[in-house]
């Protein structure tokens, strides 16, 4: 017979309303969009009334801010990874900003949707800007470090532009294919297209060495 504590530890396991709401919303805004997404569509998709999805989040607004959440701590993370990095490590640099791109296929809705997000979530202004502020800052420390090994090379009236357009292109890549190609449904390619997008921007200041450290990395398929 099963005892209690087994039937506890197995509920445990489980996940739990919330998380299951948030995982299929971003499954669904990933796909759809988040104009394209009905709170009924979400509560249907976690097999749940929408009564309860109001209990967990009353507007698809609090939806997109709790996802944004996230990612706002997988970014973090990454760059607590990048202040771990040796000095001299070009090889684990190439792999910050693929990790970067990474984090941003898990969350694409957030990059390909922007003007619309803001729409149905103007609340998010204010946490992008904060995590814009915080990337471009450790981005900064990261250049400077590599600099100090003789990774790269950027003349100090260059570095403030060089900075402003990586993160231009990095935020807005998947805007650009949007309206200027079309694509609406990202694939692993597509993503693997703005990674090399940032890259083109970075490798005329690189190290013989950092530039075939980030060559090898960008011939590795997005997956």
């Amino acid at each position: 017979m099963p005892t209690g504590k087994s039937e506890k530890t197995g509920a445990a396991s489980r996940p739990d309303t919330r998380e299951r709401i948030l995982a299929s919303t971003l499954s669904l805004f990933n796909h759809k969009g988040p104009e394209g997404v009905t709170t009924a569509e979400i509560a249907k998709s976690v097999r749940i009334n929408q009564g309860n999805l109001y209990y967990h989040f009353r507007t698809k607004e609090s939806l997109v801010l709790a996802l944004f959440s996230r990612f706002e701590t997988g970014a973090l993370a990454l760059v607590r990874q990048a202040d771990a990095v040796q000095g001299s490590d070009s090889k684990a640099y190439a792999g910050f900003l693929r990790r970067w791109f990474a984090l941003v296929w898990t969350h694409r809705f957030l990059f390909r949707d922007i003007p619309g997000l803001l729409a149905i979530a103007p609340g998010l202004r204010a946490p992008i800007l904060m995590v814009s502020a915080g990337m471009r800052l450790s981005v900064d420390i990261i250049f400077q470090r590599m600099e100090d090994s003789d990774l790269i090379s950027v003349a100090a009236s260059d570095r403030k532009a060089l900075m402003t357009n990586m993160w231009i292109v990095s935020t807005y890549w998947a805007v650009y294919l949007g309206l200027q190609e079309g694509i609406g449904e990202l694939t692993p390619q597509h993503v693997h297209w703005g990674l090399s997008q940032v890259a083109s921007l970075l490798r005329p200041y690189l190290s013989p060495q950092a530039r075939a450290d980030l060559d090898e990395m960008l011939a590795e398929p997005f997956a």
